[in-house]
């Protein structure tokens, strides 16, 4: 398999100048640049200098992808958007690390797979998917902190890790995955079993309705509305949150911090055992249907049994490989139903006779050998 390698950046707060993109554009020949997005593809040689370094200076996101095993995301926000101690409990060596800039706070996540990444890897789509949830760590959820914590650490105990160590935090509504985390997770192949075993000690937390902020305008003061609207002329980002938490401030209401968790009590041992468990009864009630549903088809075929047999020697008689290839899935329904419905001895009086007067055809008998009953 050829080398894949794909980084895609994107500004948020502020498009990039002319300048930006000539600069961003002289990288690499084959890179594809827009007033707010940069992506590269490399199947051989890398990216010229750091990509940290890149999103620090132009953009507030960026993903990549190798399919050699690696997925990484960063995030850039304005220090006084997010506080650091937010993201410290979930902070794992270099694979999810925070650091600033004089003006900003980097989040860095990346994930190893050892061995590699299965089949055809492609990067191109992800990061639009994956752009809300830089909005919500802003607002204080921590959900894609701790599912990125599950997936790293099983590869990362004894390693990075203690051998068995404890859980970070557990933030509300890890029952009830927003789209973009649940792209998260099937981007990296989180076990959901694991997701299932680590939302058992998740609360689930509802929202409070948002207090009416536009009343509390005319209290702020005058240089502070002026000063607030300088900076919308200007386009400076986030203005909009900035004012909000500050007429939280002045209702008296809470700024955006993130939602109450669950002090992290399990091992990954613990979780994983849960897992285990909700995996060998999600996979029996995954049975139980499935046998529902074929009971449902079997009973539906019951009046056309007869009709059935008919299409089968229909099939054999056109002697072609399609045609033996449904009379064999015929004949396996057939044989199910007569299962169903106490009545195998007959149809295997009749399957034997059907094997008998076609015993001269090779392709078709080793498909009727196949049928066991």
């Amino acid at each position: 398999m050829s080398e894949y390698q794909y980084y895609e950046f994107q500004a948020i707060d502020r498009p990039l100048t002319t300048k930006e993109q000539d600069t961003l554009q002289a990288l690499s020949s084959r890179a594809h640049i827009t007033p707010s997005q940069a992506s590269f593809v490399y199947n051989y040689g890398d990216f010229p200098g750091g990509p940290e370094a890149i999103l620090a200076q132009y953009f507030d996101a960026m993903f990549y992808i190798a399919n050699w095993g690696t997925w990484q995301f960063m995030f850039r926000f304005s220090k006084g958007l997010v506080d650091r101690t937010w993201f410290a409990p979930y902070e794992v060596g270099n694979a999810i690390a925070v650091s600033t800039t004089t003006h900003h706070l980097i989040l860095n996540i990346e994930i190893q797979e050892e061995g590699g990444l299965m089949g055809w890897v492609e990067g191109e789509g992800w990061l639009p998917r994956l752009l809300p949830l830089r909005d919500d760590l802003m607002a204080g959820d921590l959900r894609l902190l701790y599912l990125a914590w599950l997936r790293l650490c099983p590869n990362l105990a004894g390693v990075d890790l203690e051998e068995d160590p404890l859980e970070p935090p557990v933030p509300p509504n890890l029952g009830k995955l927003t789209p973009p985390l649940k792209a998260f997770a099937e981007l990296v192949e989180l076990d959901t079993d694991l997701v299932a075993a680590a939302a058992q000690a998740s609360p689930s937390l509802q929202l409070a309705p948002a207090p009416p902020l536009e009343e509390w305008l005319p209290k702020l003061p005058k240089a502070e509305r002026e000063k607030f609207l300088i900076k919308l002329v200007r386009r400076e980002p986030h203005v909009d949150l900035q004012l909000i938490n500050r007429l939280k401030e002045l209702a008296g209401a809470e700024l955006a911090t993130p939602s109450v968790a669950v002090q992290g009590q399990r091992r990954l041992s613990a979780l994983v055992a849960i897992a285990d468990d909700v995996e060998s009864r999600r996979k029996q009630q995954e049975q139980a249907a499935a046998q529902q549903q074929r009971i449902k088809e079997l009973e539906a075929l019951a009046p056309k049994a007869t009709q059935t047999w008919d299409r089968v020697l229909d099939l054999i008689q056109v002697k072609q490989a399609y045609a033996y290839d449904e009379a064999t899935k015929l004949l396996r329904d057939l044989r199910d139903l007569a299962q169903h419905q106490g009545q195998l001895p007959a149809f295997r009086q009749r399957f034997e006779r059907l094997k008998d007067n076609y015993s001269n055809r090779p392709a078709l008998m080793k498909r009727l050998r196949s049928i066991k009953v």
